[in-house]
């Protein structure tokens, strides 16, 4: 029986978000895949500070996102390209989100006027937005 293609896609948002420390946590880690960090040195090494690091780190391994062992944290080798390829998307949308303009600067002026309304009758007015 076939599958709707819904239930084999995978939608789930990437579960940390920039400005976190979790995020930064993970980047740190992913950057330095070939070696584990206890929270001591992943503090020393991030702005994150001694006293949430381990909270973060509880967090990031609850979300399967790392990995630990004896105490040290880090990222399974055969997880760094995906999570490489997702925080490296993530932050494209970061910068996107930053160089668009918070206003309607590229708006012409009177644009409203031109957008066609839905009819009824079939034809097409055009509409102002008051």
């Amino acid at each position: 029986m076939p599958v709707p293609v819904d239930e084999l896609t995978d939608d789930e948002p990437f579960p940390v978000t920039p400005d976190t420390s979790e995020y930064e946590a993970l980047d740190f880690l992913v950057r330095h895949h070939e070696y584990g960090f206890s929270p001591r040195e992943i503090s020393d090494r991030t702005d994150i500070n001694e006293s949430s690091v381990a909270k973060t780190m509880r967090h990031l391994k609850e979300k399967d996102l790392v990995e630990r062992s004896d105490g040290i944290y880090y990222v399974d080798p055969v997880r760094v390209e995906t999570l490489t390829a997702r925080l490296k998307s993530v932050d494209a949308v970061v910068r996107l989100f930053e160089a668009t303009p918070d206003d309607d600067a590229y708006a012409e002026a009177g644009w409203e006027e031109q957008v066609p309304t839905i009819d009824s009758t079939g034809g097409s007015e055009t509409s102002s937005f008051d």
